[in-house]
């Protein structure tokens, strides 16, 4: 494989997955194919520890074996697949040991303080991050689309992508009148940066879930999150949602304004 890869045109290879992967996930999948493709079938690789820059280095090579395979018509993505299992390197961290050790170490109240660290547009879009409790994507969509789905303090998205689904969540007033600008992708992942928030961007959606099940409703909360009802049954959750705003808005009021 190493041969191979001293005869890759990187910029083809680039190209592949820009066309066959979203923008983001192709931008991270190259700029790890580039740079620890040397780690392939290799020791190195086997001895690291079990981490999300492992996972990242695995997509990686798995991405760059399978563009290779077809443009040179060889069998590296399978013979790579089959020296992992045989090397016994999982493509999961444990994921359940990981959101034990962040529960018992990483507080709202710590979150929101590093946030206040952050530049202003990402102070102000963190906290929608948090407050809404969306995938990192749907709150760059929803932001960037606010003043088309806010209404009455609630943001109606309904989505449905496969396995995630997306419904409806709260804006809250704190933040309501602020959102007036755009987020981008890169801007969102180099500020967001869990060295600065103390941890990954997606744990604010967990923070959000254990805070509104605990504190006002366990089915809104799984609504909210997609996990459960769609938009056919809006019109039983939305008027549950109007109930409960008042409440909803008094608890964020504490943690925001604190």
């Amino acid at each position: 494989m190493a041969e191979a890869t001293k005869a890759l045109d990187w910029e083809e290879y680039r190209k592949w997955l820009f066309d066959n992967k979203s923008q983001i996930h192709a931008k991270y999948t190259f700029k790890s194919s580039r740079k620890y493709h040397h780690l392939a079938f290799s020791h190195e690789l086997v001895l690291m520890p079990q981490s999300r820059k492992k996972l990242d280095v695995l997509k990686g090579l798995a991405n760059l074996t399978r563009f290779l395979d077809i443009k040179n018509d060889t069998e590296f993505h399978d013979e790579f697949t089959k020296w992992l299992k045989k090397k016994e390197i999982k493509w999961r961290i444990n994921v359940k040991s990981k959101n034990y050790w962040m529960a018992n170490n990483v507080s709202i109240e710590k979150i929101v303080e590093n946030i206040r660290k952050l530049p202003e547009k990402y102070q102000i879009f963190a906290m929608f991050v948090l407050v809404s409790g969306l995938r990192t994507s749907e709150a760059i969509d929803a932001f960037n689309n606010h003043d088309k789905i806010c209404h009455n303090g609630i943001l109606e998205i309904f989505t449905d992508r496969n396995t995630k689904k997306t419904n409806a969540v709260y804006c809250h007033p704190f933040l309501h009148d602020k959102i007036n600008f755009k987020i981008s992708n890169t801007g969102t992942y180099r500020n967001l940066n869990s060295k600065y928030l103390g941890c990954e961007i997606r744990y604010l959606r967990k923070l959000n879930y254990t805070l509104i099940a605990m504190k006002i409703d366990g089915m809104m909360a799984q609504f909210m999150q997609g996990r459960k009802g769609d938009v056919s049954q809006r019109h039983y959750f939305l008027p549950m949602m109007s109930q409960n705003q008042k409440k909803w808005n008094k608890l964020w009021n504490k943690i925001l304004k604190s």
